[in-house]
C-alpha cells in the first residue's frame, strides 16, 4: 500500500512538474533562433514558475485548512454520539433532550 501511494505522489508531482513547465514554455518562450534563452524568456519563465509554486502552496494551506476544519468536524460529531450512545439517547430524541439528560446525568 506504501509503494502506491508513493508511486501515485511521484506521478501527481512529475504532471504537475510537466504542466508548469509547458505552460511557463508557452508563455515565455517566442524566440527560436538561438540555442539558449533570451533574458527575456529567462526572467519570464523564472516569474512564471516562482508564481506557480506561489499559487500550489496558497492551495496546499487552503486544502490544509479545510482538511484540519473537516476533521475537528468530524471528531465533534463523534464525540456528540458517543455521548448519545453513553447517555442512552435515541436517535429520535431532539439536541434539547440530549443536553437536558446530560445535565441530569451529571447530577446522578
Amino acid at each position: 500500500m506504501d509503494d502506491e501511494v508513493q508511486l501515485k505522489s511521484i506521478r501527481e508531482f512529475l504532471q504537475n512538474y510537466n504542466k508548469i513547465t509547458d505552460d511557463c514554455f508557452s508563455q515565455c518562450t517566442y524566440t527560436f533562433s538561438h540555442s539558449r534563452l533570451t533574458d527575456d524568456e529567462a526572467t519570464c519563465a523564472s516569474y512564471c514558475v516562482q508564481k506557480a509554486k506561489f499559487v500550489e502552496q496558497k492551495c496546499m494551506q487552503a486544502f490544509i485548512e479545510h482538511q484540519q476544519s473537516m476533521q475537528i468536524k468530524f471528531m465533534e460529531e463523534a464525540s456528540q454520539n458517543q455521548a448519545v450512545v453513553n447517555l442512552g439517547i435515541s436517535n429520535t430524541d431532539t439536541k434539547e433532550i440530549v443536553e437536558q439528560k446530560s445535565i441530569e446525568s451529571k447530577k446522578d
